[in-house]
């Protein structure tokens, strides 16, 4: 099987995501949508509705499930266990494939257990678009499918539309507009329950008006949940998404709010960085409390102004503690600390994390500003500020040595 580099890979993913979205493939894909956007003869609220959904709505959608399709699905690979609810079949690993780009695709068939000729005649077999011989190599063969069951069951919902769709995942989501059609005017979903039940006056002679207003309310709700998206995973994003992205979202009345954010599997699923001499470790009662605790902690130690409100700050000092999404740059953060002095580190760091020998000087290196102690002895951490310590304790009742 072909290798392709990282740099090969990064190329082609670029493209394919500056592919996504654009006219021409929303003029193809929303035909009728398209026109009626061009259409200076359409009714005004209509070609209002049709404008939203192809110059914001799709190219925001299909950009963001590239993302999540392809890169993000890529990096989480090697973070999988082969532990699935059930194992897929030949047929259905297929469909998920063909959701993917090539170089994904290529990834996800290499989890496959099996021989090296085997996986080699598999990406044969799918480049020439033969799912009957897919189907067979792996019927045929001793392959173990645990590993790529497991994973197609994480992306299963982001690749495939459901006819039943739930409003909690985006890309589930999206199949709410995903299968437009123009009935008379107004575009319609049917594969929505949500939106067939919109449809239902206008279908029987009922409330034009009513019907309008509830479609064009169901649109930008989803259009802000695929901002909420954006924004929960905004640290994962690269540069060059973001240039392509905000300003669908901006254009679209949407809110980028680059602020501190985790996305929720920041604990579960981010693993901690090879580079361990730059974050102490944490307990795993701070680990099991979740994102959300850690994300508020880390805001309301910026609120009571031990370290500064900047996003880049914030995320920083959250690596500096979890190891988490290491930052392109890894500086030391200034610690404003109750007159000018260190107890209130000495005290989330002997609290929150192992009792590990060199955290002092860990904590020297990551944070300037306060005063230091002559020495590393825990017992400096007793003369913290009580906010802080109730603060913590706020958050993680569990932790030892508190108050």
């Amino acid at each position: 099987m072909d290798y392709i580099s990282e740099a090969e890979r990064l190329k082609l993913y670029y493209k394919g995501f500056s592919d996504a979205g654009n006219k021409e493939q929303l003029a193809a894909t929303y035909s009728d949508i398209a026109a009626d956007a061009d259409n200076p003869e359409s009714d005004a609220d209509v070609r209002e509705v049709c404008t939203f959904l192809i110059g914001y709505m799709f190219p925001l959608y299909h950009k963001l499930a590239y993302v999540s399709n392809n890169r993000f699905i890529h990096e989480d690979l090697p973070y999988y266990e082969p532990t699935p609810q059930r194992i897929w079949t030949a047929k259905e690993i297929y469909t998920a494939l063909q959701a993917l780009d090539t170089y994904a695709v290529r990834e996800l068939i290499r989890t496959i257990g099996c021989s090296s000729a085997t996986l080699t005649q598999l990406q044969q077999a799918f480049d020439a678009q033969d799912e009957t011989l897919f189907t067979h190599i792996i019927d045929t063969s001793d392959c173990d499918l645990s590993l790529t069951s497991c994973i197609c069951e994480d992306i299963w919902p982001r690749v495939t539309f459901y006819n039943d769709p739930s409003d909690e995942d985006l890309i589930v989501g999206m199949d709410a507009v995903a299968s437009i059609l123009s009935d008379t005017d107004y575009p319609v979903s049917r594969s929505s329950k949500e939106l067939s039940e919109m449809t239902e006056p206008f279908l029987n002679d009922g409330d034009k008006e009513e019907y309008r207003q509830k479609a064009t309310q169901y649109n930008h709700d989803l259009f802000d949940y695929m901002c909420e998206y954006y924004r929960d995973n905004y640290n994962r994003f690269k540069l060059k998404e973001r240039k392509q992205i905000e300003p669908l979202i901006l254009g679209g009345g949407g809110s980028i709010g680059t602020g501190f954010h985790l996305p929720d599997d920041y604990f579960a699923f981010r693993h901690e960085s090879s580079k361990h001499a730059e974050f102490f470790d944490l307990r795993p009662d701070v680990i099991e409390a979740g994102a959300k605790h850690f994300e508020e902690f880390v805001n309301s130690l910026s609120q009571l102004g031990y370290i500064d409100s900047s996003p880049v700050v914030k995320q920083l000092f959250a690596y500096r503690f979890s190891g988490r999404m290491r930052p392109k740059k890894v500086e030391p953060i200034e610690w404003h600390g109750h007159n000018g002095k260190s107890y209130e580190l000495v005290y989330l760091v002997r609290n929150m994390t192992e009792q590990k020998s060199g955290k002092y000087n860990k904590m020297k290196q990551f944070f300037t500003g306060p005063e230091w102690f002559k020495s590393g002895d825990s017992s400096n951490a007793n003369g913290a500020d009580y906010q802080l310590k109730t603060l913590l304790h706020k958050h993680y009742p569990t932790l030892p040595d508190q108050l």
